[in-house]
């Protein structure tokens, strides 16, 4: 009797280690055209993108008017270059973030719309759209500015949040963006379809970023004297 159940005990664990390695392997081919899918390159132009062009036009515009400010005029040195100094860190990153090398690519794929998204929550919210208006109204009170840089402040903090939710929504989705099964020409087309759509809506919030910087600009050159 023994004997019988301890073969019977050895059926059971081998049925248990067989059944394992076959959700395993399932699990394992499922994975695998997941990353198949996420990695899928949804072929674009920026060129084509309206969206995209106004976002390096209002960023031209940007230096274009920080630079029309002498920060070493002696009468406001201390508070303009500071501000030239945050605004110069946040295009420096701008310029190697995963955003920038979009117009080089002739596709893109989940991945970069996620690290684009990411850099966002991670990165530029301190460097750009929350520290350098924040920034800003700290040297105001210090220096007794006035009250332009919190009205200034005021209006991006809006702008502000809706590129951070958007970033978020988008750096989600994107994650989830698959199938996360065996594909067919219908799921297939819906995670390229989301794809799609999420890098319109990532160009858009970073067209939004810009706005922003633009704001800061405007009260940069009426405060200091620069020229539009």
């Amino acid at each position: 009797m023994k004997e019988f159940f301890g073969e019977l005990f050895d059926l059971l664990s081998s049925c248990v280690l067989i059944i394992c390695l076959v959700f395993a392997s399932f699990l394992f081919i499922i994975n695998v055209y997941h990353y198949k899918e996420i990695r899928y390159n949804q072929v674009i132009s920026m060129n084509e993108s309206a969206d995209y062009k106004e976002y390096k036009d209002i960023l031209k515009s940007v230096d274009k008017k920080m630079k029309s400010v002498n920060v070493n005029n002696v009468n406001y040195g201390s508070t303009a270059k500071p501000i030239y100094d945050y605004y110069q860190t946040c295009i420096n990153q701008l310029n190697k973030g995963t955003f920038s090398t979009f117009e080089s690519k002739s596709s893109v794929n989940t991945l970069d719309i996620y690290k684009a998204n990411d850099e966002i929550l991670k990165k530029y919210n301190k460097s750009c759209v929350f520290g350098i208006p924040y920034n800003i109204t700290v040297i105001s009170k210090s220096y007794k500015l006035g009250t332009s840089a919190q009205k200034m402040y005021n209006i991006t903090e809006q702008k502000r949040q809706i590129v951070i939710d958007n970033a978020d929504y988008l750096a989600k989705s994107g994650l989830g963006n698959s199938a996360y099964s065996f594909s067919t020409d219908t799921t297939r087309s819906g995670v390229y379809n989301k794809l799609l759509n999420e890098t319109k809506l990532t160009v858009n919030n970073y067209r939004m970023m810009a706005s922003i910087l633009d704001d800061v600009a405007n009260w940069y050159v009426n405060e200091f004297g620069g020229g539009r």
